[in-house]
């Protein structure tokens, strides 16, 4: 039974995961598409020290 759980997670993140990067985000750090850097793009599992927030007016 517990095995069956543990499975049936493993499926339900792999699942979860396999969309979010085909819609764009990322499924190591669990960002959907609109959540990416608005500087470069990219996500959480990138280093960001050359990326500057944008102004509200351009946010």
């Amino acid at each position: 039974m517990a095995a069956d759980r543990e499975a049936a997670t493993r499926r339900m993140n792999f699942v979860d995961d396999l969309e979010l990067h085909l819609t764009g985000g990322c499924g190591l750090c669990g960002l959907e598409a609109d959540w990416m850097c608005a500087a470069c793009g990219l996500c959480n599992c990138h280093r960001h020290d050359q990326c500057s927030r944008p102004s509200s007016a351009t946010a």
